[in-house]
């Protein structure tokens, strides 16, 4: 589905870029190739092809919101019937990405008021209710869906991508400009900005381009507040959006440019006109190459790397408590769809109190009763609980915040987890296991960096993995193998937050405690 909207996005660039070239510069040859070149830079990128190899991606809402604003400048519609459609597909929109929604209403009202297009009469309000009918109607599944005898088993509802920004170290703002500047060139989009002034200066292009800079702005006033490798942005719709209004100001761009060149009468300037559309065509097929490569995923081998660790090579019979979902989603999908370890209890933590997970642990480990019920009352798994597990299987973990020093002293760095022993650890065992915990974070690291583009996503695990590792050294305060491992993900990544405010804990420490509080989530 995501592939289709995606060819759907290109024909509707394509529709949207011509006609604002034909009435920019009527009856030009250049306006065909112009809008096509248009189309094709948008959507052949390394953002927009990568949504389209996501079921459910931001391709979706993306149409729909294009579709809108080619309903809404359609020069033959009678006014009745455009807002009509419009506001059919708007309130569509509105059920998948509301937020969306809201910036293609307000570029719908730019061109409405530029073109003096509003409704004159209380009959043409009723697409206004048919959009919100639309809505209603849309989302209306989703709203009835809890009341269903079998809500219980939607698993999917416990594993969302909110929780995964807890774990994704490397996020970073971001916009579709940056998006653009970075997929095509910074040269194209100072083209795109002279064609979007060229544009709004010329009176019979205003009402046309004003939308497309409508969803610009916003994309520039609502960047992502984390836009990762693990988690997905909310508002990735709208920085598509912002993209393919970008690749059409390029276009009226470049048109301009040649335009003026072909009009001045200078030596060489036909030759130069001809060379500005060579380009213009060239960035096409570089970006469509920069694309295969980011969307390949034949060379990204961490993933397997840290499958190798974190659940191949673990002792036979262990059990592992998994709490993130970045996590829980790799673990599940080894064993369920590789076949990798059936011996080994993985215990989804998010997913106990859903569905028969709690039941099939239990018929897995009948002693793992305590723990489950602690897991109901209280959240978390308690000291008494994780210890009368650890007794039975090698129990692995990952750090709970709720956990206190009582339990951190049974904790040492076990490859890719936390091993929970039966009893209190000493600082020497914590010290070594915590150098050979440091080798294979290394070894996958390495296999994670070796891939081209680099495994960012299993990068930001495996920093996830040395952090909890660090604040479990330091709750059981072991100042030395804190410091240790402090230092081996000081070298991976020195810039990090975690880094930077353990270092100015531990400098300001008094005694062996270690304050960690909201280091770990």
């Amino acid at each position: 589905v995501s592939a289709l909207a995606l060819s759907l996005c290109a024909g509707l660039v394509y529709l949207l870029a011509r006609r604002v070239l034909e009435t920019n510069v009527p009856g030009s040859f250049l306006n065909a190739p112009l809008a096509a070149i248009a189309a094709l830079s948008a959507t052949l990128g390394p953002g927009l092809q990568g949504e389209a190899t996501v079921a459910g991606g931001a391709t979706v809402p993306l149409a729909a919101g294009l579709a809108v604003l080619w309903v809404v400048t359609h020069p033959d519609w009678s006014r009745e019937r455009r807002h009509l459609i419009a506001a059919v597909l708007l309130g569509a929109l509105l059920s998948e990405s509301p937020l969306a929604a809201a910036v293609v209403a307000a570029a719908v009202v730019a061109s409405t008021v530029l073109r003096k297009d509003w409704p004159r009469s209380r009959r043409e309000l009723i697409p206004l209710g048919v959009m919100i009918a639309v809505a209603g109607a849309m989302t209306m599944p989703a709203l009835l869906r809890p009341s269903s005898p079998h809500a219980v088993l939607n698993f999917g509802h416990s594993l969302s991508m909110f929780d995964l920004a807890a774990v994704d170290s490397l996020a970073q703002t971001t916009t579709g400009l940056a998006a653009w500047k970075a997929e095509v060139g910074a040269v194209t989009l100072v083209v795109a900005v002279l064609g979007g002034v060229m544009a709004m200066i010329r009176a019979r292009t205003r009402w046309l381009i004003a939308p497309l800079l409508v969803v610009v702005v916003a994309d520039v006033v609502f960047p992502a507040s984390h836009g990762g490798v693990l988690t997905s942005d909310l508002l990735t719709p709208l920085r598509s959006f912002a993209i393919a209004a970008v690749a059409v100001g390029a276009c009226i761009g470049v048109q301009t440019v040649v335009t003026t060149l072909s009009d001045t009468g200078l030596p060489m300037a036909k030759a130069a006109a001809v060379l500005v559309m060579l380009f213009d065509l060239t960035l096409v097929a570089v970006t469509a190459e920069r694309a295969t490569f980011s969307i390949d995923r034949t060379n990204m081998r961490g993933a397997s790397a840290y499958t190798d660790d974190a659940l191949i090579r673990l002792d036979p019979n262990a059990m592992v408590l998994a709490r993130s979902h970045a996590v829980v989603w790799r673990l599940l999908a080894s064993q369920i769809v590789g076949g990798c370890r059936p011996d080994v209890v993985v215990v989804p933590l998010p997913l106990v109190a859903r569905g028969t997970v709690a039941a099939s642990v239990l018929a897995l480990e009948p002693g793992a009763s305590m723990l489950l019920r602690d897991m109901a009352l209280e959240g978390h798994a308690g000291e008494h609980a994780v210890s009368r597990v650890s007794d039975r299987r090698h129990l692995y973990v990952e750090l709970d915040p709720a956990w206190t020093g009582s339990i951190a002293t049974h904790l040492k760095a076990d490859g890719l987890w936390l091993s929970l022993e039966p009893q209190p650890l000493g600082r020497s065992d914590r010290r070594l296991s915590a150098e050979e915990a440091g080798k294979v974070v290394e070894r996958v690291a390495k296999v994670a960096a070796s891939s081209q583009p680099s495994d960012a996503a299993t990068q930001s695990v495996l920093l996830t993995v040395v952090r909890q590792q660090a604040v479990a050294a330091a709750l059981a305060k072991d100042r030395q193998a804190t410091h240790d491992l402090l230092m081996k993900m000081a070298a991976v990544a020195p810039n990090d937050w975690f880094v930077r405010t353990m270092k100015q804990r531990l400098e300001h420490a008094v005694g062996a405690k270690i304050d960690v509080s909201g280091l770990v989530r």
